[in-house]
């Protein structure tokens, strides 16, 4: 079912970031989005903007330190002392019948804060990722032109030929839709076990392209506990994706015959 066939509540308590970037960190491979944009809104000023709820969705609230909070929620960015991004994490894995839905509200939230650039961070399966010190971070768009800027600009790679699964394929074809560049940062990782090193890669990519200045050393250094915090994220990610082709990230399309 597609997202604009389900109703998807916009919740905003917050004064949207009109014209700033939306960045998008969703559980999938490896947890990198999910770890970066966490990484993002602790260590810069950032305030609550709203959430996403979706009525197909099971009841859940989060709880930290007392506050209770929806588990897709969005917020405000300031870096310098001016506001940056807005930013979509998760606590918990987007269910398969879920990602139209969830990708809809994102879209309809650039739309409202006349973002038209939307920049989902996340991992690409890596077989040989413990072989790898330094994971490859690779760049597709909806936009040619904005692939090949942020290839280089970021010291990245073009995506150049693969399939794309999950909110990622959402988010490009809704995202089209609506007359909204996307971006897609995808760095190499492992499948089903949390990665801090492949988000640390892109986060280093968002400094290079936005002007930013996030310090990764500390998200290096605490990789084994950040494994040990986020495994059960993981666990219930892994399980969710279980029901789409992932696998597919791995595969070469046939292309066209010459």
């Amino acid at each position: 079912m597609r997202g604009d066939e389900v109703p998807v509540a916009l919740r905003l308590t917050g004064k949207a970031v009109k014209g700033a970037p939306t960045i998008v960190g969703l559980p999938d491979v490896g947890l990198v989005g999910t770890i970066a944009t966490s990484y993002i809104v602790a260590n810069s000023q950032s305030s609550l903007l709203g959430s996403i709820d979706l009525d197909e969705a099971p009841p859940v609230v989060v709880v930290q330190e007392g506050r209770i909070l929806d588990p897709v929620r969005l917020y405000r960015v300031d870096v310098g002392g001016r506001p940056t991004f807005s930013v979509v994490y998760s606590d918990i894995p987007i269910l398969p019948n879920l990602i139209w839905s969830t990708a809809k509200g994102i879209v309809d939230y650039a739309v409202e804060a006349s973002s038209d650039l939307v920049v989902s961070l996340g991992g690409v399966p890596e077989p040989n990722r413990l072989e790898i010190e330094r994971p490859r971070v690779f760049v597709v768009s909806n936009d040619l032109k904005l692939t090949e800027e942020f290839t280089r600009k970021g010291q990245a790679e073009a995506f150049e030929m693969g399939f794309i699964t999950g909110h990622n394929a959402a988010l490009i074809k809704l995202g089209t839709e609506r007359g909204l560049k996307v971006v897609l940062v995808l760095a190499q990782s492992h499948l089903q076990y949390p990665d801090p090193g492949a988000s640390a890669e892109v986060i280093a990519f968002i400094n290079r392209v936005f002007g930013t200045d996030f310090n990764v050393q500390p998200l290096i250094e605490q990789s084994d506990s950040i494994r040990l915090q986020l495994r059960d994220l993981m666990r219930r990610t892994a399980a969710s994706m279980s029901r789409m082709p992932k696998g597919l990230e791995l595969e070469a399309p046939p292309g066209y015959i010459k």
